[in-house]
């Protein structure tokens, strides 16, 4: 190769790099997607939407939404697991996201590898209900009557290893009970249920079950989490009643693909920390009993760790499995 082909390709290849590292300084130079492992109107669906156009504006690409429910979350998460780590593809998640490593003795995916935390977009509250009938106004009513009769009490869920059911099985060990868990198709069906009388309590999401509880129709005897809920002031929390007590996880975040640069997923959590303080988005969270919490990504991949940790172990000691 004579010197002016040589340099004719250094040249070139100078280039190449150059342009590389404009197209990375340009992030982001097209659409991106977030994959939603939740059907539209539900709570996370809602909450990432919720944000989803402000973000589109603060990053100047369109960012589109596509639900892919079903399946425990599993389907969603694997897409964005197997995505390029460009920070172009996300992930909305929540607390199947850490349950289903002990619920499913394989997954697709290596959830503690595969996936890199954006933001926490805020936590949901879930309430402890009561079938009137039972005769439960309290918290410690319903434990003085499992104590008396272990097992006789009924508790609903929106099936296995759901947030609701992991709440209660937490509720019942603290507090030394035995209860019947009687598993659902969803929440509905469990609430619907609980109103009828075949099962006495149940640990459901807050919105959804407001009409009921103002109608009578359900006894709220707690609320998840450290606060108590603007919806339900008398009611007392979790920690009201055990100072310190750790729920079942019940926060709704994003994910992008492992691998993906830091100062792509920096720029993004910045970003959706900044939109979770606007008004707009403020009042659509607490219409849906949501805590926001945002902060940064480093924050937020601690607390998945934590509860990597943390609930696996504890399905797996409950024996709840759907393999």
């Amino acid at each position: 190769m004579g010197f002016t082909t040589f340099a004719r390709a250094a040249l070139l290849s100078c280039a190449a790099l150059s342009l590389s590292a404009q197209a990375q300084d340009k992030w982001p130079s097209h659409a991106l997607k977030i994959i939603v492992a939740y059907p539209p109107g539900a709570t996370g669906d809602i909450m990432v939407r919720a944000v989803s156009t402000r973000l589109s504006e603060e990053l100047g690409q369109p960012v589109v939404i596509e639900n892919r429910a079903g399946g425990a979350g599993i389907s969603a998460a694997d897409a964005v697991a197997k995505a390029a780590p460009d920070g172009y593809t996300l992930l909305l998640d929540g607390p199947n996201h850490v349950s289903n490593v002990g619920m499913f003795k394989r997954l697709p995916y290596d959830t503690a590898k595969d996936f890199a935390a954006v933001s926490n977009l805020g936590v949901t509250q879930t309430v402890l209900l009561a079938y009137p009938g039972a005769g439960f106004k309290t918290a410690d009513d319903l434990v003085k009557a499992a104590k008396a009769s272990p097992g006789k009490i009924n508790f609903g869920s929106a099936g296995n290893g759901t947030a609701g059911h992991l709440s209660m099985e937490l509720f019942a060990r603290h507090y030394g009970i035995k209860m019947t868990h009687v598993p659902y198709k969803g929440a509905t069906p469990a609430l619907t249920d609980l109103m009828g009388g075949q099962v006495q309590v149940l640990f459901t999401g807050l919105p959804p079950t407001l009409a009921n509880i103002q109608a009578g129709r359900a006894i709220p005897l707690v609320v998840s989490g450290g606060k108590r809920a603007p919806q339900l002031p008398n009611v007392p929390s979790m920690n009201d009643l055990v100072p310190g007590y750790e729920d079942a996880p019940a926060w709704f975040g994003l994910f992008t693909t492992g691998g993906t640069p830091k100062n792509i997923i920096n720029e993004v959590s910045k970003k959706i920390d900044g939109i979770l303080k606007e008004p707009a988005v403020v009042t659509t969270m607490n219409n849906q009993a949501v805590i926001i919490v945002g902060g940064s990504a480093e924050s937020f991949e601690e607390l998945v760790k934590k509860d990597l940790q943390r609930v696996p172990p504890l399905i797996r000691s409950l024996g709840i499995s759907t393999d």
